[in-house]
């Protein structure tokens, strides 16, 4: 089953596999930031983004859709709505880029930008917190956040910004995010369809670690009904400054 798949080595499907299982937990718990940790850590071992990043979306699919279903009443329809609305053309022109990014100073920029937003959810978030009543918020944010979700598979920066900015707790934090990753992975997956990046070995080194997914989603799960407001806010900060700075040391 190793020849059809991309995995090189026992050895190297269960490295990947503890990091998909990890990313899992994380992206249960918090709502975010298994694309960044686990396509940092993944390319830094192994290089191939253009590979991992459609190969992550199909990873991320069971806690999507399960956590999307099972918080749905705890969406705010008005904010998420206008959310996808804004982040859908981005998103497609982010896919589309994928196949033609090129140089290490996207990367830095981007992890720049992670780490600069961790340190201000640490430090002075509330000293300075946005009032969020320009109308311009939703159509900046989607498009920020399409861009990155498309060409590097980490679109929740910007989305946690917003969100945090907002006011939301914990449970509506990660329903919210949760749920428009649902409906843009859903777009990537068509978008990346059509570009032709998902292959039979693709597929089926999936489906050799969709138990490790499934393990992570309900070990994060778990931990997120018992992770109190502010160890939440702080380690979402965390969880984003690491982020930032794996994506620095993957382009050095």
């Amino acid at each position: 089953m190793f020849d059809l798949s991309f995995f090189t080595s026992s050895q190297e499907f269960l490295i990947i596999a503890m990091i998909i299982c990890i990313s899992q937990f994380i992206y249960a718990a918090l709502g975010f930031g298994s694309g960044m940790f686990a396509i940092s850590v993944l390319s830094l071992l192994y290089g191939k983004i253009d590979f991992f990043v459609p190969y992550f979306v199909l990873m991320c699919l069971p806690t999507e859709t399960f956590i999307t279903w099972k918080e749905r009443k705890l969406m705010k329809p008005g904010k998420v709505r206008s959310l996808i609305v804004a982040v859908t053309l981005p998103l497609i022109a982010g896919s589309w880029l994928l196949k033609r990014a090129h140089g290490s100073l996207l990367y830095y920029c981007l992890g720049a930008i992670v780490i600069l937003l961790s340190l201000y959810h640490l430090f002075w978030e509330k000293k300075f917190k946005p009032s969020l009543t320009s109308p311009l918020w939703v159509p900046g944010i989607g498009l920020f956040s399409g861009l990155l979700g498309g060409l590097f598979g980490m679109s929740g920066p910007p989305l946690i910004f917003y969100f945090k900015a907002a006011g939301f707790k914990k449970r509506e934090f990660r329903a919210a995010l949760l749920t428009i990753f649902f409906f843009m992975s859903v777009i990537r997956l068509i978008s990346y369809l059509f570009l032709g990046l998902f292959t039979v070995p693709l597929l089926l080194s999936v489906l050799m670690t969709y138990p490790f997914a499934l393990a992570g989603l309900w070990a994060g799960s778990f931990a997120h009904e018992r992770i109190n407001e502010q160890v939440f806010k702080v380690a979402t900060s965390l969880v984003l400054l690491t982020s930032g700075i794996l994506i620095i040391l993957k382009n050095r």
